[in-house]
């Protein structure tokens, strides 16, 4: 046994021969290591990796748990985005969930995001409703996201189709531009006539640039970002982890609503 086992043990045995509180054994512990660091080197030098994986679940577990924190102190004063008629949205309009995404049709995460948030859509089709937004900033991403808006005037399943079509070839549209987004509006059975007149409508520029200016005066900066019930949730993060903040959302609701 090394000369760090043998100085843990001894503090250990220690704890047991003097029942102490969970605190003071703790304290014992620490004053060991304190006076002799080379305990730790030695253990690293001899479990090096296992060592790094203890300490990174830590930090995981630990950043988890401040985005926890972070999101509920986040619901007791949300962001109130505007959310006007005719938005491209799925799920019921009064599902107790209300998630709003803030998307760059050129963005990688925004494309793997774009999938996990409408599987939880499904996975919670009376509980969860989804409003897209725009948070574009490229030439080649505001026309997609213009494109996006006049295809959701005319059906709004081909918008969210031509949303997957964009997505899967961000690099042809960030490249091509307009040649690839009028492709792909075809694929989809967009009527090319009334989308060339569509994309010319102000209106619809003007909203694109809303949705952008408003995510920066959040506060935003990156792509994507998730407003559930108003509590931002910022990346592509896994669906477990949307799945537990729609819940907390929820019961806060309910909570909320409770005479």
């Amino acid at each position: 046994m090394g000369k760090w086992s043998w100085l843990v043990a001894a503090a250990l045995v220690c704890t047991m021969a003097q029942p102490a509180k969970a605190e003071d054994d703790v304290e014992r512990v620490r004053k060991v290591l304190r006076d002799h660091p080379e305990i730790v080197l030695e253990a690293i030098r001899q479990q090096g990796p296992a060592v790094l994986e203890v300490i990174e679940t830590t930090a995981r577990a630990r950043q988890k748990e401040l985005e926890r924190v972070r999101f509920a102190q986040s619901l007791a004063k949300p962001l109130t985005p505007v959310l006007e008629a005719g938005r491209a949205s799925l799920g019921p309009q009064n599902a107790p969930v209300t998630i709003v995404e803030y998307s760059d049709f050129l963005c990688h995460f925004c494309g793997q995001a774009s999938g996990t948030v409408k599987t939880l859509i499904e996975n919670h089709p009376e509980d969860t409703r989804l409003v897209f937004k725009h948070f574009a900033t490229g030439k080649n991403s505001i026309r997609a996201a213009l494109y996006f808006e006049a295809i959701n005037l005319q059906d709004p399943k081909k918008a969210w189709a031509f949303m997957d079509g964009v997505f899967a070839r961000q690099k042809d549209v960030s490249e091509k531009g307009d040649e690839v987004l009028d492709a792909i509006a075809k694929e989809v059975g967009a009527d090319a006539k009334k989308l060339a007149e569509d994309l010319k409508r102000k209106d619809l520029a003007d909203r694109v640039a809303a949705d952008t200016k408003e995510a920066r005066d959040f506060g935003f900066e990156g792509t994507p970002v998730f407003l559930v019930n108003g509590a931002p949730v910022r990346g592509a993060v896994p669906i477990e982890i949307l799945e537990e903040f729609v819940g907390v959302a929820a019961k806060a609701g309910k909570a909320a609503n409770t005479p």
